[in-house]
C-alpha cells in the first residue's frame, strides 16, 4: 500500500496535492463529439457540422478586408457588372469590391451617419439608405463627367430617420421601409414620394417581393408580417410573433415566406453580452452594443415625432383603406426562443426552426435557409425539406448583420463588433481542420485511445492530432503545452501518445478526394483516466461539548479529488508519551464524540487519518493525517486549602482560604451555611476568578449566635467541584 507520510498538525505529501472536487472516483472516462452542441465551441477551418452531429469538409472563408475601419456591415448589394458594395455604419461608407480589391467608394458627409441599406435600380445604378442627425434620406450614387462618386437626393422627410430596407421592382418603383414611425414609403419611376402604409409600429426592419404585385414587410415589436399590395396599398397581418422583432425575411420559389426573429430577450445564449440601447430598444441592428460599448453613430431618440401608440388587437382581415391606417396585431403567443417561421401561401403560419441566438440576417438558396446570427458568430444552414441544420463556420466576429449570394456561387458575409466582409467559397475546400476547445480532465490524467468513425469514399482522409498542457490558457501560454501528436488515421484504436497532464486539445484533419467528395465523421471519442492523488483534510478541530465536561467533539473536513469515498481513523496521544493510541476506526461520518473521563489528566491531540483505499487498489490506496492542536483534560477535582474563619461585628463571619487545579482556571467559589438551599459567591482575593491558583473570602449575613457548618464549593473550567466545610461559632 501507499502511504503518505504522517506528522504533527499539517498533511505531508510529497508532490503537488490538488483541492478540485470531482464527481466521480478514478475509472476510465470518455469525452465523446457526437452533436453538433459538442463540436460548437471549437474552431473551423473549412469544415461544417450538422444537427446529426457529423463532421465534414466546408467552405473556405476569405476575408476581403485586411484592415477594416468600420464597425458594422449592415448591407451588402452586387451590380451586374459583379461588384460587390457595402454599407457600414461607424464611420457611414459605402465601400466597393472588384478584381480582388476593396476600396472607398462613397463616404456620407458629416459626423453620425450610417449607411443602413443598399439596393440596385433598373438602371444598375446604387441607391443607398442614410441614417444619422436629421431626416432619413435615399441617394442614387453616380459617377460624374471627372469619375467622382455624386449622391443625388431621392426622399427625405421629416420624421423618418432610418430607412431600413430598400426594394427596387422590374419598372423602377422603390420602396422604403422606415422608421421610427413604422411607415412604408412608395416612390414612382417619376421621383414622387407617397406613404403606401403605416403600420402602428416603429419600425419596419425588412421588405421581400411576394406573387401577385404585393410586397411582404416585417416590424419589430410585436413582431408583425404584413402582405401588402402594391398597386392598392390594400395591408394583410400574415404573423404577429409577440415580444420579439422580426429582423429577417425570405422567400422560396413556391411562394413560402420565411420570417426570423431577432429578440435579445429570446438568445439563450450571450444575452447578456449582446443588448439595445435604452433609446433605441428595437430600432434594428444599428443599435446593437457589445461590451457595454454604444455605437457612436446611433441616433438619440425623436421627441419631435413620437411612434403611435398601437391600434386595440383585432382579429381578421383588415379593410381596404382609402388612407394609410394602423394595423391590428394578431398574435401567435408567447415564443420562449427566437424562431423562423414558415408561412405558406395559403396563410398558414407555423415556426419551423428554435434558434438560440439573434437571427440578424437570412437568406434562401438553393433549397435551403443560411441564417446569420448574433452573439456567436454563427452562420447555420438549414434544409427545410430534411430538416438538416448545419453549422457552416464560427466567426471571431460577434453578429452576422448582412448576408449575400455571390453571382457566380460564392456567399459573402458581413459582421459587426469587429466590422468585416467575408467570402465564402462555392465548393468544397480540398482540405480542412477542425480544432477542439480545451478539454479539461480535472486532474493530471492518462491518456486512452482516440477512436474516430468516418464514412470515407475512396481517396479521402480522416486524422487526429492530440497535444496536452498543464496550463488552460493555450492562446498566451501554448508554448508550454506538448507539440501536436503524429497523425491517428480514423476507423481506428490508437493509443494517444500525448503526454499525461491535466488539459487535452485535439485536431482533426479532413481531406477531400480528386473528385470533390468529403469525408464525413460520425463521431469522435477520447478516452482519459485521473492519476489517483490523495485526498486531503482541510481542517481538524477539537471542540467542548456545552453541559459535559468530559466529552470533546472532534470535527473535521476532507475531501478527494478524484471522488474516492474516503474512511477514516482517530488516534490521540497524550503531551509528554511518545504513543499514539487507536481511538476509532472505519469511520465515514466527519465527527467523533471522544470520552475523557477515562484517560488521565494532561494535554492532548487527536490525529485524523484519511484513506482512499474504499475505490482504489492497494497500489493506488493514499492516506493522509491531520492533529488537532493540544486540548487539555482534567478529571481530577480542585482542593481547597488553608481554611480559616473569624467573627465580624454584627453576628456575621469570614471564612477564607485558596481554590488550586492542577491544569485549567478555577472559574468558580461559593458557600452555604448550615446545608441552606442556595449557595452564594465568595469573593476572589484579586476581583476575579481565572487562574488555577486563587484565593477567596466568603463573608456570611447575619447568623444566630452558636455553632454553624459553612461548606465551601470550588469549580474549575472542566465543570469539576470539590467540597470543604468548616466549623464556626458566633458570639
Amino acid at each position: 500500500m501507499k502511504f503518505g507520510k504522517i506528522g504533527s498538525s499539517a498533511v505531508f505529501i510529497t508532490g503537488v496535492l490538488w483541492l478540485q472536487s470531482a464527481a466521480w472516483a478514478v475509472h476510465p472516462i470518455t469525452w465523446r463529439f457526437n452533436s453538433e452542441k459538442a463540436y460548437s465551441t471549437g474552431k473551423f477551418a473549412a469544415t461544417e457540422v450538422n444537427n446529426y452531429g457529423q463532421l465534414f469538409l466546408g467552405r473556405t472563408a476569405v476575408q476581403l478586408v485586411k484592415k477594416p475601419a468600420f464597425s458594422f456591415v449592415n448591407a451588402m448589394v452586387q451590380t451586374k457588372n459583379g461588384t460587390i458594395f457595402w454599407g457600414t455604419t461607424s464611420p457611414g461608407k459605402v465601400f466597393a469590391y472588384a478584381a480582388g480589391k476593396t476600396s472607398p467608394y462613397y463616404t456620407v458627409p458629416g459626423t453620425g451617419q450610417q449607411v443602413l441599406s443598399l439596393a440596385v435600380g433598373v438602371r444598375g445604378h446604387l441607391l443607398a439608405g442614410i441614417s444619422g442627425t436629421g431626416p432619413a434620406r435615399l441617394v442614387r450614387l453616380t459617377h460624374n463627367a471627372g469619375g467622382k462618386v455624386v449622391a443625388t437626393s431621392l426622399f427625405h422627410q421629416v420624421g423618418i430617420k432610418y430607412i431600413w430596407a430598400i426594394h427596387v421592382n422590374a419598372n423602377g418603383t422603390i420602396y422604403l421601409a422606415t422608421g421610427p414611425t413604422g411607415e412604408l414609403w412608395k416612390i414612382s419611376p417619376a421621383g414622387k414620394a407617397s406613404l403606401l402604409l403605416k403600420t402602428g409600429t416603429k419600425n419596419i426592419l425588412a421588405m421581400v417581393q411576394a406573387p401577385h404585385n404585393n410586397l411582404v414587410v416585417a416590424t419589430d415589436n410585436p413582431g408583425l408580417v404584413i402582405r401588402v399590395n402594391e398597386r392598392t396599398g390594400r395591408p394583410f397581418v400574415l404573423l404577429s410573433a409577440g415580444v420579439a422583432e422580426i429582423d429577417a425575411l425570405a422567400m422560396d420559389p413556391s411562394g413560402d415566406i420565411f420570417a426570423a426573429t431577432a429578440s435579445p430577450l429570446l438568445a439563450r445564449i450571450g444575452a447578456a453580452a449582446l443588448s439595445l440601447q435604452s433609446d433605441l430598444a428595437g430600432m434594428g441592428r444599428p443599435a446593437l452594443v457589445h461590451g457595454g460599448k454604444v455605437l457612436a453613430a446611433a441616433a438619440p431618440k425623436d421627441k419631435a415625432h413620437p411612434a403611435p401608440k398601437p391600434a386595440k388587437p383585432r382579429m381578421g382581415r383588415l379593410p381596404v383603406a382609402t388612407h394609410p391606417m394602423p394595423l391590428p396585431f394578431p398574435s401567435m403567443g408567447h415564443i420562449k426562443s427566437n424562431v423562423v417561421y414558415q408561412i405558406t401561401p395559403t396563410g398558414r403560419a407555423s415556426v419551423l426552426l428554435h434558434v438560440p441566438d439573434m437571427i440578424l440576417s437570412m437568406l434562401y438558396r438553393h433549397g435551403k435557409l443560411l441564417l446569420g446570427l448574433g452573439s456567436h458568430g454563427r452562420l447555420l444552414e438549414y434544409d427545410p425539406f430534411t430538416q438538416t441544420e448545419t453549422l457552416v463556420t464560427r466567426l471571431t466576429q460577434l453578429d452576422i448583420l448582412s448576408l449575400l449570394a455571390g453571382r457566380h456561387g460564392g456567399l459573402y458575409l458581413g459582421t459587426a463588433n469587429g466590422g468585416q466582409v467575408l467570402h465564402l467559397s462555392a465548393n468544397v475546400a480540398a482540405s480542412g481542420t477542425y480544432v477542439s476547445r480545451v478539454l479539461d480532465a480535472k486532474l493530471p490524467a492518462n491518456w486512452g485511445v482516440a477512436h474516430l468513425r468516418a464514412d470515407m469514399p475512396a481517396g479521402t482522409r480522416v486524422t487526429i492530432r492530440t497535444r496536452s498542457g498543464n496550463v488552460k490558457n493555450i492562446e498566451t501560454l501554448g508554448r508550454f503545452w506538448s507539440p501536436w501528436s503524429a497523425a491517428m488515421p480514423a476507423n481506428t484504436w490508437r493509443k494517444i501518445s500525448s503526454p499525461v497532464a491535466r488539459y487535452l486539445q485535439f485536431k482533426i484533419h479532413l481531406t477531400a478526394n480528386k473528385a470533390g467528395q468529403s469525408p464525413v465523421l460520425d463521431a469522435a471519442s477520447l478516452v482519459y483516466q485521473q492519476i489517483t492523488v490523495p485526498p486531503q483534510i482541510n481542517s481538524v478541530m477539537a471542540l467542548p461539548v456545552k453541559g459535559n465536561p468530559h466529552l470533546v467533539k472532534i470535527k473535521w473536513s476532507a475531501t478527494d479529488a478524484n471522488g474516492d469515498r474516503l474512511q477514516y481513523r482517530l488516534e490521540y496521544r497524550q503531551k509528554g508519551i511518545p504513543v499514539w493510541i487507536g481511538l476509532a476506526n472505519h469511520l465515514t461520518n466527519t465527527d467523533y464524540l471522544f470520552k475523557t473521563d477515562s484517560v488521565p489528566g494532561g494535554k492532548y491531540r487527536v490525529k485524523v487519518i484519511a484513506s482512499n483505499a474504499a475505490d482504489n487498489s492497494p497500489q493506488e490506496t493514499f492516506q493522509v493525517a491531520r492533529e488537532t492542536r493540544y486540548f487539555v483534560v482534567e478529571n481530577a477535582p480542585p482542593v481547597i486549602s488553608a481554611l480559616k474563619w473569624k467573627n465580624l461585628r454584627g453576628h456575621r463571619v469570614v471564612v477564607t482560604g485558596f481554590a488550586r487545579s492542577r491544569r485549567v482556571p478555577i472559574v468558580a467559589v461559593e458557600f452555604q451555611v448550615d446545608s441552606g438551599k442556595y449557595w452564594q459567591p465568595a469573593a476572589a482575593s484579586d476581583k476575579i476568578f481565572d487562574a488555577p491558583l486563587e484565593g477567596f473570602s466568603a463573608r456570611t449575613g447575619k447568623l444566630a449566635a452558636g455553632p454553624h457548618r459553612i461548606t465551601i464549593r470550588a469549580v474549575d473550567a472542566k465543570g469539576n467541584k470539590t467540597y470543604k466545610s468548616v466549623l464556626v461559632t458566633v458570639h
